[in-house]
């Protein structure tokens, strides 16, 4: 990969997190504004992450497919990788590949984040600890989504 698709990802990718910081951020602030604690027991992790995932890979799916073709970098990179040449022809469906790698990583992040706050006994959190976290895994999320789906996008799906 050369240096003008590395600053390229990594550009859109900065955008993206930002973008997704402050987006979802506003979004659960809205949500929650009139509370002082937010509910993270298993059903709420699980119903929060799985909206999040969802929106935030499909609504970039979209982008990011419209932003390889207006750069008209769209197959460019060849690849040897099973999986990467799965997630370049499903990038062809824009929505159908939110929807399922949404899925899959909010049942990832499901699986190590639940356990983890019933071992630690957290039910609920104060509403600006929450936004914060809200904030800052919105932004990881939304950079490493975006880097994916322009990713799949290059890649020759042949």
């Amino acid at each position: 990969m050369n240096v003008e698709i590395k600053s390229y990802l990594k550009a859109e990718a900065i955008v993206a997190a930002a973008s997704n910081f402050f987006i979802n951020g506003m979004i659960a602030a809205l949500i929650y504004h009139k509370a002082d604690r937010v509910s993270t027991d298993t059903v709420s992790i699980a119903i929060d992450l799985v909206l999040t995932c969802l929106l935030t890979f499909t609504i970039t799916a979209l982008f990011c497919r419209a932003s390889v073709r207006r750069t008209k970098t769209a197959g460019i990179l060849k690849t040897g990788n099973r999986i990467v040449r799965f997630l370049s022809r499903l990038f062809n469906r824009p929505v159908l590949f939110g929807v399922l790698t949404g899925l899959v990583v909010a049942i990832a992040s499901f699986t190590l984040t639940a356990p983890l706050f019933a071992l630690l006994g957290i039910q609920t959190l104060p509403f600006g600890v929450y936004i914060t976290l809200k904030c800052i895994f919105s932004a990881l999320l939304g950079g490493s989504v975006t880097v994916l789906e322009l990713y799949s996008g290059m890649i020759a799906a042949g």
